[in-house]
């Protein structure tokens, strides 16, 4: 056996290898190294910010939910408003041709017009207006069969009417009490929504970051795989040169095919992830997912320094973020829940009168002349006490009051620890991200040189095809760790603005102006 191979051996002459070598040297002529993905737009961190602001669906859904975070304040609201009214009566009555109707009439004609206005004020006063115009006609004392009572005819009047009806609640709702506090909390709920969807909004804006970062993600490791199988290809051509001069006696030709196949399988995959991305992308900018777009994005590699004072940093996160804000509110509207209960568990007492002015004349509207001059009235005054027997329900209201200002007590104290934790995670988070960084960008620097170095020695024939392969590989998971890191790192830096309630001021982003509702959250 082993005469034989060195017999086969001995057919290649000095001719053969320089012949050889040249194939070689021509195989380098091109140099082998990774491709850096082409140049497109390039988008700063604000830039994609302000882009997503403007254009992304879920972003726009939350901007019109922001438009109407005001609804529960309306509503309370709305019930303090004036009221108008009318309303008009026609009445025709045909009595029996008997005695007992010779006084009253056997044909009676009584219309009435009505307008007025009402307003509930939040004093739980109650007030309202209103003026009546009432044609009066009867043909008592017109017939023959009532001539006797002739005396009792008259012609057609109309009667007015201008009266004030007002009330006052005491006792339960005493002047409005219960009513300033539902109000208030109308308020409150208003506000609490207002905050919920700002901080929706604020996590929606870092995902689509993400979703503009994972796009060129893939958009850089579909450029490194299809430089990895160049550059496989390159060298598995090589390999198939010194086979076919019978210099591959180890068989890394089938190495470099199996090399190449898995490539080919890398690039493929990466091109469907990164169509995929893009289509998503695009979709949520509410764009065709068929249409192409690419951009550079531009990461902040500075080191953002957290600040020393960390106790000064919580309190300025438990004043700005919304999270806190809102369930701070919360306590607030249990605490006034409770209050209104425990008043709801009085009698309600009101005390009212009317005063009407009134006047008459056969012609409209001469018979309002003169009407407030007080010639003839009629005054009226009421009180009204009511308490239910036993009275579970406002019991049962206020256990339920007292048992949600306990609630709310438990979540702000959890809320304010939460606040602290989040604060440290993210500050520990943005230090180690950024170390993470920094030993991501040696590693592609070492990586390089070990690779630029096993490139030299192969071309020199110095080198084994597996030192340059593990140095290929090396290279491109070092880009890929690099661009991962880097974008972890501007993560982080995001994370750290919503953590400390400074996301929307830090890069010029103002949703607030969006709300309609002029909250006051500390009533």
């Amino acid at each position: 056996m082993f005469p034989k191979q060195m017999n086969e051996m001995k057919i290649f002459t000095p001719t053969h290898w320089r012949m050889a070598m040249a194939f070689l040297l021509f195989g380098f002529i091109m140099p082998i190294s990774a491709k850096e993905p082409a140049p497109t737009t390039s988008l700063r961190m604000d830039d994609i910010l302000k882009m997503a602001w403007d254009n992304q669906v879920s972003l726009q859904t939350l901007k019109l939910q922001l438009k109407t975070t005001n609804y529960e304040w309306e509503k309370a609201n709305g019930a303090y408003a004036w009221t108008a009214e009318a309303k008009g009566t026609a009445k025709n009555t045909t009595n029996f041709n008997l005695p007992q109707y010779a006084i009253q009439g056997t044909r009676i004609t009584d219309n009435s017009l009505q307008a007025g206005i009402n307003k509930k004020f939040n004093t739980g006063t109650s007030l309202g207006i209103a003026v009546i115009d009432n044609r009066f006609e009867t043909n008592a004392g017109k017939t023959q069969s009532s001539s006797g009572f002739s005396s009792f005819a008259q012609p057609s009047y109309h009667f007015a009417t201008v009266g004030i009806n007002i009330s006052q609640d005491l006792l339960k709702n005493f002047f409005g009490y219960q009513d300033r506090l539902k109000l208030a909390s109308a308020r409150r709920s208003s506000s609490i929504q207002r905050l919920n969807t700002l901080d929706s909004l604020s996590k929606s804006l870092v995902n689509s970051l993400i979703e503009f970062w994972n796009l060129s993600l893939a958009e850089e490791v579909l450029e490194t795989n299809t430089s990895l199988l160049g550059n496989a290809k390159l060298i598995r051509d090589i390999y198939s040169k010194k086979a076919n001069f019978g210099f591959d006696t180890t068989g890394d030709i089938h190495q470099w095919n199996s090399i190449v196949l898995s490539a080919t399988s890398a690039v493929k995959n990466s091109e469907l992830e990164r169509n995929r991305n893009r289509r998503d992308l695009l979709t949520s900018l509410g764009k065709e997912p068929d249409g192409n777009f690419s951009f550079l994005p531009i990461l902040n590699e500075e080191k953002l320094e957290v600040t020393s004072n960390y106790e000064e940093e919580v309190l300025s996160a438990l004043e700005k973020r919304y999270d806190v804000r809102a369930s701070l509110l919360q306590l607030k509207n249990s605490e006034d829940n409770l209050k209104a209960a425990d008043n709801g568990l009085l009698p309600k007492f009101s005390v009212g009168g009317t005063y009407n002015f009134k006047n008459y004349d056969q012609q409209f509207p001469q018979d309002f002349y003169g009407i407030l001059g007080g010639r003839f009235n009629q005054n009226t005054a009421e009180f009204k006490l009511e308490y239910p027997l036993g009275n579970e329900i406002a019991e049962a209201e206020y256990k339920k009051a007292e048992s949600e200002k306990r609630q709310a007590q438990l979540e702000w104290t959890e809320t304010q620890n939460k606040v602290r934790a989040d604060l440290l995670s993210k500050r520990e988070n943005l230090t180690v991200s950024y170390e993470l960084f920094l030993e991501a960008k040696k590693n592609k620097q070492e990586s390089k040189l070990f690779y630029d170095k096993a490139l030299s020695a192969f071309r020199n024939g110095r080198g084994t095809s597996l030192v340059l392969k593990n140095a290929m590989d090396a290279y491109v998971r070092s880009q890929s760790n690099h661009s991962q890191s880097l974008i972890t790192y501007n993560i982080a830096i995001v994370q750290y603005e919503i953590s400390k309630g400074t996301f929307f001021e830090k890069y010029s982003l103002d949703p607030e102006q969006l709300s309609l509702l002029n909250t006051e959250e500390n009533q």
